[in-house]
């Protein structure tokens, strides 16, 4: 690894306590808090991918800017807005909540506004820092850091909540979020820089349409695309249907993303390494065929077939940590890999831009269609069609359908499905158990 790359794991570990604040489940409880429709809750949800569209215009200021200086300084803006968030959590309560959410819509426009710009340096930056055979340990560490730093963060969160009551602890956390979001400036600063290369730099108009059509990034686009209009679905419904059907308090949700978070940090431990080995495309064949059953067992609760118990939630969890870990590694690595060096930056812009554009439209309309459908009920035998059952069935339908573009992904180094699984539930397994019984669980 490079030196100095320890400080953008620690830069990680503080912008995730940061922005799994702003961005996470302690502002959509906000809203909840404040009486928000299932429709404020997709366009909340929305905001941070509709306004990564600011990247194509971004791509080319990043080559003459350089990649730390472009970074810092949007962090930098973004930071400073949270102060406004906590500001409009701690208001008088005789302040009517259409104004608070007003005021705190606009904030997160600004806030998602800066985040979008100032992205589109951060991963042409760690592409041309990290060396490609050593990308997946970097992820795999990165991404664990993320998930450590989010377990803290929704512990924390979760026990605040339980604790205290009103708004204004909301404020305290935003607040919390502000600190966390200046201590990654302070590590973002001291991470190495590395030149922008001669040949990425724009020197004429950009043919977005060839580099669209290349054949290896349009595969993993499309695919992506699918995927993405999945997720999004099950964004907006889950907390709806377990606070509104099953009375679930904040402080619930909380911990239950902290559960999440712990399963992502000890599924992500030994991932880097296998994709390394192993290629990306089989990680996310293994990621599909999880979050499939994953999304069942939502079907399931939604329809009133099982009850949401403790030991379900947990398995609820620990799927989706398993199968988000599996398609969020490999589909990064994946990029990085099928993106050319020449237009480097445009293409990660490209393809944010349009992803985050799906994400962004569709759960607002997913938003519309829960709300639309609300009170409405058929019950079918020992299935209850419902508006949350019917978008669960539709998400699943919608991910089993990706499964027809993952096949068609484009990976020469990936390993053949069947050496993959003895890989994966043969070696894999014996050199952990070897590492704890040699006592070097980390090499």
């Amino acid at each position: 690894m490079p030196a100095g790359i320890g400080n953008a794991y620690a830069f990680q570990v503080f912008n995730t306590i940061s922005f799994s604040i702003v961005l996470g489940m302690p502002m959509i409880l906000f809203f909840k808090h404040l009486g928000a429709s299932a429709t404020i809750l997709g366009i909340v949800i929305a905001l941070p991918s509709l306004l990564n569209i600011l990247q194509i215009p971004a791509a080319p200021l990043v080559d003459k800017v350089g990649y730390r200086a472009f970074v810092l300084r949007g962090w930098t803006t973004r930071c400073f807005i949270i102060l406004g968030m906590a500001v409009v959590a701690f208001l008088p309560v005789k302040i009517d909540r259409t104004t608070r959410i007003g005021l705190m819509l606009f904030l997160l426009f600004g806030y998602n506004a800066s985040r979008g710009f100032s992205v589109c340096g951060f991963l042409p930056w760690i592409t041309q820092l990290i060396p490609e055979s050593l990308r997946g340990r970097y992820l795999s560490g990165d991404q664990m850091s993320t998930a450590l730093a989010l377990l803290g963060t929704m512990a924390g969160t979760a026990w605040f909540v339980k604790q205290a009551t009103g708004t204004a602890a909301f404020g305290w956390m935003f607040f919390v979020g502000f600190l966390g979001g200046m201590a990654s400036l302070w590590f973002l600063a001291r991470m190495p820089d590395v030149p922008v290369p001669a040949q990425s730099r724009s020197k004429g108009p950009v043919p977005w349409k060839a580099m669209v059509l290349h054949p290896p990034f349009y595969r993993l686009l499309v695919y992506n695309i699918v995927i993405v209009i999945a997720l999004a679905g099950s964004g907006v419904c889950w907390v709806p249907l377990l606070r509104d059907m099953h009375g679930f308090a904040d402080w619930q949700f909380l911990a239950m993303m902290a559960l999440y978070s712990a399963g992502s940090a000890v599924t992500l431990w030994g991932f880097g390494a296998l994709a390394d080995r192993v290629g990306s495309k089989p990680l996310l064949g293994a990621s599909g065929i999880i979050l499939v059953a994953h999304f069942t067992l939502w079907g399931a609760i939604a329809a009133g077939v099982i009850a949401p118990t403790l030991w379900v939630i947990v398995l609820l969890q620990m799927t989706s940590a398993l199968g988000s870990a599996l398609l969020t590694l490999p589909n990064t690595r994946l990029l990085m890999a099928v993106v050319p060096e020449m237009g480097r930056s445009h293409f990660f812009a490209l393809f944010s831009v349009i992803t985050s554009l799906t994400a962004g439209v569709f759960p607002i309309l997913w938003g519309l269609l829960v709300d639309s459908l609300a009170g409405w009920k058929i019950r079918w035998g020992v299935i209850e069609l419902n508006q949350f059952s019917v978008c669960y069935a539709l998400i699943l339908a919608i991910y089993l359908f990706a499964h027809v573009y993952w096949a068609r992904l484009m990976e020469p180094k990936a390993m053949p499905t069947d050496v993959f699984l003895h890989e994966l539930l043969v070696k894999t397994p014996s050199r952990a158990l070897s590492r704890l019984f040699t006592r070097r669980p980390f090499v």
